[in-house]
């Protein structure tokens, strides 16, 4: 718990540097906006006033839209100011402060040119919904909340005091009454229609924008998690490969002081020996020898998974690692009366690899097809295929369970069939799919019990 409280404290941090570097992002983002809003409003003058018949000072419009870009200008020196100034304690509270204090000027530079424009008349002032909804994406929902009333309480001060005459009112369309803006009715229904539609439009924004905020935090957590059960799997597997060398060191030279002196005991004192304790020292032998070799490919193997394993690799010839191999293992399947085939094509490419792995897992896959078939075939082919070469090994031995097929890469699982027919480590295949795999390629496998295995590997092409 305490852990789990440590992680979701940092997400919480880790979502607020966020937050806040996103609102910077946003400041600037508004103010480079707000340039190509102040072109747009005065293009929107000149071409409305040349085109219609509009009862409008234009000049006026213009002297009042010219406000936007120089408060503009007064709000990029001020935040070049402030993203120097980040030590200051009250930072976060200044670009707070900053981001509601160009929503709010903006929202009053927009009532006066609504209403000098036309006032009640102006269906402009619809545009507040996209200052509504800038205010839910870079403040806080209160916040926002508090521009939309700034929002109403200027609008609907604008209607009553034009209605009551207080203000004059700059009449926009010749063919409106001249005292619409006057009427009771037609007043109270634009205010409620610009009130719920602005407090709507601030709802529906601030809930999108707290969700999404919500979905961030979490995912920000869930990464932080991640990462922490990351770092302590790679402390545990560095713990794990350092424990088995260890292991490798403290048990490898006594096991096999121990096999030297059993096979001393075999060979020097044959005649003394009964057949029982014979036989009993040569299954103590081959223990023996089967634990050195675990212990040898244990130590392989935690070599191949630390992070600063690296292969030798070079363009290899497969053929020629193959006719090799075969060179070796053809009197054991001849002792076997097994046929070896073999397939490749004359413009095989060359892989890029390392020799001494190359070698070590396609000498796995070949002895272990020799080894779990009695009778008939162990075949061996390579094609190109896609930027890679595949090797295929087949044969027509023991086979498989579909589930055993499942768990055979995993270190130390042997098949019921193949425990019974011979001593091994289950550490084999293990190996060949981390060498397969460090070499940016891919291994598979399709059995059946009773009609052999067929492993197909791909290996990268030079």
């Amino acid at each position: 718990m305490p852990e789990t409280e440590s992680i979701k404290k940092r997400a919480i941090k880790k979502f607020r540097l966020t937050h806040q570097a996103e609102l910077v992002e946003r400041i600037d983002w508004l103010i480079r906006v707000r340039w190509l809003a102040a072109i747009g409003v005065s293009l929107t003058i000149l071409v409305a006033t040349y085109l219609f018949d509009l009862l409008i000072d234009r000049n006026q419009l213009l002297l009042i839209s010219s406000a936007i870009p120089l408060c503009n200008i007064g709000y990029y020196f001020y935040f070049k100011w402030l993203l120097h100034r980040k030590q200051l304690p009250s930072w976060d509270r200044r670009v707070a402060l900053f981001a509601n204090a160009q929503i709010s000027v903006d929202l009053i530079i927009l009532i006066v040119l609504i209403y000098t424009s036309g006032g009640a008349e102006n269906l402009f002032f619809f545009y507040f919904i996209f200052h509504m909804i800038i205010a839910s994406i870079l403040l806080s929902t209160t916040a926002s909340y508090l521009q939309a009333t700034l929002a109403v309480l200027l609008f609907n001060l604008m209607l009553l005091f034009e209605g009551l005459g207080l203000l004059p009112h700059h009449r926009l369309f010749p063919f409106f009454e001249e005292l619409i803006y006057r009427n009771p009715v037609f007043l109270l229904g634009l205010s409620a229609v610009f009130t719920s539609t602005i407090y709507l439009s601030v709802y529906m924004a601030t809930s999108i924008t707290r969700r999404l905020r919500t979905r961030e935090e979490e995912l920000i957590q869930l990464k932080d998690s991640l990462e922490e059960t990351n770092r302590e799997c790679k402390e545990m597997h560095e713990y794990r490969s350092h424990f088995i060398l260890k292991v490798e060191h403290e048990l490898k030279a006594p096991l096999a002081a121990i096999e030297s002196l059993i096979a001393v005991i075999l060979t020097s004192f044959t005649e003394t020996l009964t057949p029982k304790v014979r036989e009993l020292l040569s299954r103590a032998e081959k223990r023996s020898h089967v634990l050195i070799e675990m212990i040898r490919e244990l130590l392989e193997l935690s070599r191949m998974q630390t992070a600063d394993y690296r292969f030798d690799l070079k363009p290899l010839c497969l053929e020629s690692i193959l006719g090799h191999l075969l060179g070796i293992l053809r009197a054991q399947a001849e002792d076997k009366s097994l046929s070896l085939e073999t397939k490749f094509p004359g413009d095989l490419p060359k892989v890029l690899g390392d020799k001494k792995a190359i070698e070590q897992v396609l000498m796995n896959l070949l002895s272990n097809s020799l080894k779990y078939t009695e009778s008939g075939v162990v075949s061996i082919e390579a094609t190109p295929e896609d930027g890679f070469v595949k090797v295929t090994v087949a044969d027509t031995g023991i086979g498989m369970s579909e589930e055993e097929v499942q768990m055979i890469f995993e270190e130390f699982f042997r098949g019921n069939q193949a425990k019974e027919k011979s001593e091994g480590t289950g550490l084999g295949l293990s190996i060949v799919k981390e060498i397969v795999e460090g070499h940016g390629g891919r291994i598979e496998v399709e059995s059946a019990p009773g009609k052999g295995s067929k492993f197909m590997v791909w290996l990268p092409a030079a």
